[in-house]
């Protein structure tokens, strides 16, 4: 094929991706929504509906989000220690230490003595504490350095402490991970009229550029997409899904992952949250109904993607604590994954 008829071929593809964006934006000039039923049935219903609005405002939006490529979220916590106290009753503990001296000696008196600050158990110490000087040890005679090691071991007497109220001296571990393709959040109080779009897919690990999509795809997508042109979201929706049919475009992976693992002495939250398309609307949410409770909309969602939400925690150790039922749950571990998801809140009358 020449290079001619590929740029002519991918240039129909990239047409369908953008086929139902046309030059102007008239969202709500050219919205049609219809509904058709054919219904048998003997129906007495008498109903009054009176209408009055007077809004004072006007929130009006028009938009298009679209995330090309994957979406990943990662947080690690592990190995955190909580040294506590041996605990009611006392104890004994025992340490063993090898500690590198490095110093000078005098070698002009005899016999030469150590310069520097080192000492040492004395005879007849009761300590349980005692010091080894280590073979291997080095003297420069040019430069009187004079390096060596010393090996500290015994036992120490812990004294007897109460446990701790775990409501009060317990830390806490935290962690937490979210991703999320196209987020938006809308807070209005006043008339609020939205056309809105938003799109998540993959381009099969490229980097975006459409003059390499599929043309077969392409040209489906142009067809269908045409014939929903007045509404530019659903045509691109359309579009998009012979895309993926075809498989012109990916899907695109969102993920996060929350672990945690070896913890002593503290409570653990872990959580994970993985969201592809998310709208949250909230109109004149201080419940008075007036006229400015107004909400149209015209939304779509088009996700292509696997969405994953992992929490992990392992290995959570508490001990010398009491009270332990006051941190409840000492271990939480959530994970949440939506595809697509909206909220609207109009006049704090309950959310759909």
């Amino acid at each position: 094929m020449s290079i001619l008829n590929k740029k002519m071929l991918s240039s129909a593809a990239a047409v369908a991706l953008f086929a139902a964006l046309p030059s102007a934006a008239f969202a709500f000039d050219s919205v049609n929504w219809t509904w058709g039923k054919t219904v048998v049935e003997t129906v007495d219903i008498d109903v009054d509906v009176t209408t009055d609005v007077d809004t004072t405002g006007l929130t009006q939006v028009e938009k298009l989000q679209v995330q090309i490529g994957d979406v990943n979220a990662t947080s690690y916590v592990n190995g955190i220690t909580n040294n506590q106290p041996v605990g009611e009753g006392g104890g004994v503990g025992s340490f063993n230490e090898v500690f590198d001296f490095a110093t000078m000696t005098n070698d002009g008196t005899d016999p030469s003595t150590v310069v520097g600050p080192v000492g040492g158990v004395g005879d007849g110490d009761t300590s349980g504490v005692s010091a080894t000087l280590l073979d291997g040890g080095t003297l420069d005679e040019g430069t009187d350095d004079l390096n060596f090691q010393v090996e500290v071991s015994g036992t120490v007497t812990v004294a007897p402490t109460g446990s701790l109220d775990a409501a009060v001296d317990l830390p806490s571990i935290e962690s937490a991970a979210t991703a999320v393709g196209n987020n938006q959040s809308i807070s209005s109080d006043v008339a609020t009229y939205l056309h809105d779009g938003q799109f998540l897919f993959d381009t099969h690990g490229r980097d975006v550029a459409f003059d390499e999509i599929d043309a077969i795809g392409g040209i489906a997508a142009i067809a269908l997409g045409s014939e929903f042109v007045d509404n530019s979201h659903t045509a691109f929706a359309v579009g998009a899904s012979v895309l993926g049919i075809t498989g012109t475009i990916d899907k695109a992976e969102v993920r996060s992952i929350s672990s945690v693992s070896n913890i002593l002495n503290a409570s653990v939250d872990g959580s994970a949250t993985s969201v592809g398309n998310n709208v949250s609307v909230d109109v004149n949410a201080d419940g008075t109904p007036n006229g400015d409770s107004v909400l149209i909309a015209d939304m779509t969602q088009f996700a292509l993607a696997d969405i994953s939400a992992v929490s992990g925690v392992n290995g959570v150790t508490v001990n010398n604590y009491t009270n332990l039922a006051s941190v409840n749950p000492l271990v939480s571990s959530a994970a949440t994954a939506v595809g697509n998801n909206v909220s609207i809140n109009v006049g704090n009358v309950g959310g759909l």
